[in-house]
């Protein structure tokens, strides 16, 4: 390991523009390492995942994915997934059915209010409180869909909040980011107007073409592994924007030329936001984010999968096999780049390790079976270390004939594992061991 006689901030910039991941020389020289920073992610799946296809099966130790969980199979050493748990129920007074499950992910607590609209605060944010430190971003929600302009009521409640699975506080839900430009803009600088964004991507391409002379300056004075982790960095960020760009190009030629609804953009818009992600965590702008990949009343087309009906509709599957098992391909895939993102994760090193050991996601939705809009039994999965503090490698099977044990529960283990002082949120009755 280089070893540096000077100790290089942790907020390092190249030319005030872009943050370093953390670099060797970034320790202080002959000292005592500082222990890693936990970071905690949660990725929403709307309208469910099937859970005769889900849920493991086995014992706690000796235990089978289900087959829409099997692309984390290589990680399996990571997972931690629970049976038997029963998600909010849904209403009118609870979010409505679909608006409900996902307003209630992160909080157990649907929305409530005909004045003020108001819930409770997620144990995501209970989480950000405790872990943000000094990072910049103190949580980044990401989605791909927005319903925020949807005028009128949906479930009930305005339409923005299927754009929701966070809450601030009692009345502030966190509303997803959909404009991957905007997201990269607002961890990586150059704010502006739509137009003056524009404008600069038509201009100057590329963002680090502005810094690369100075990045190879600074280059020349680390070690060869602290040089491997930023060419990894660059490379990624690059990645980045290049698919940016494709995506700004297409959608300046569909909107000249057709309505937008390629099938490849969702998954540009999945992949870009995973590595948005990754980024956001490597450089420490944030140690706490969340991804909503859908919302409940999802109109994306996922005819790269050879599908002809949207999220939601193919949700409702009626039972007929041919139907079911178009539902049960939307959720694999999802669950396939979800893998890759960890696997991603698995790959970036940091001071200790690498970032899926230092990290803990939370993966579910708020309903099973889509076509019954069925609350229990909903898909959840673990995945990382925390530092320590998880072993992977675990089914927990919880005993619904005893009653069903709500998601609240489980919120209350991910907020222990952080070290949140929480003695109850939602319907709690307990808390989960993981």
């Amino acid at each position: 390991m280089f070893i540096s006689k000077k100790k290089l901030s942790r907020r390092t910039l190249l030319k005030g523009v872009l943050p370093l991941p953390f670099l060797s020389a970034m320790a202080p020289a002959l000292t005592a390492e500082v222990s890693e920073p936990l970071r905690f992610g949660s990725v929403y799946l709307p309208n469910g995942i099937y859970p005769q296809f889900w849920h493991a099966s086995g014992t706690e130790k000796d235990w089978q994915m289900g087959r829409t969980m099997s692309p984390m199979q290589p990680h399996k050493d990571y997972v931690t997934t629970i049976r038997g748990l029963e998600h909010t129920p849904g209403g009118k007074d609870n979010g409505g059915i679909h608006a409900g499950a996902s307003i209630s992910f992160l909080n157990g607590t649907g929305p409530v209010g005909a004045g003020e609209l108001r819930s409770v605060k997620s144990i995501y944010q209970y989480i950000a409180d405790r872990i943000a430190g000094d990072t910049p971003i103190t949580s980044l929600e990401l989605g791909t869909e927005d319903m925020a302009s949807s005028a009128g009521q949906c479930d009930g409640f305005p339409c923005g909040l299927f754009n929701c699975i966070s809450w601030k506080d009692e009345t502030t839900p966190l509303q997803v980011a959909v404009n991957p430009q905007v997201t990269f803009e607002r961890l990586f600088g150059d704010p502006g107007t739509p137009a003056q964004r524009l404008h600069r991507m038509k201009t100057k391409r590329s963002m680090l073409d502005s810094v690369l002379q100075e990045l190879n300056s600074f280059q020349a004075t680390i070690g060869a592994e602290d040089n491997h982790i930023m060419n990894s960095f660059t490379t990624s960020v690059r990645e980045v924007e290049i698919m940016i760009n494709k995506m700004l190009d297409k959608n300046i030629d569909i909107d000249a030329e057709a309505p937008v609804g390629a099938p490849e953009a969702v998954d540009e818009h999945v992949s870009i936001s995973y590595e948005l992600m990754r980024l956001a965590l490597v450089t420490d702008l944030t140690r706490v984010l969340s991804f909503m990949v859908a919302h409940e009343a999802s109109g994306q087309s996922y005819g790269f999968l050879g599908l002809q009906s949207t999220y939601h509709s193919t949700s409702h599957h009626g039972n007929v096999p041919e139907l079911l098992e178009d539902y049960v391909k939307i959720s694999t895939y999802h669950v396939a780049k979800f893998a890759n993102f960890i696997d991603q994760l698995k790959n970036t090193p940091t001071a200790h390790g690498n970032l899926l050991d230092a990290s803990y996601f939370y993966f579910g939705a708020g309903i099973s079976n889509g076509n019954a809009h069925d609350r229990r039994n909903v898909p959840a999965m673990i995945v990382g270390k925390a530092n320590g503090r998880l072993k992977g490698n675990k089914a927990i099977y919880l005993e619904p004939d005893k009653g069903w044990v709500p998601t609240s529960n489980l919120l209350l283990a991910l907020g222990d594992i952080a070290g949140v002082e929480l003695d109850s949120i939602g319907r709690s009755t307990g808390r989960l061991s993981l």
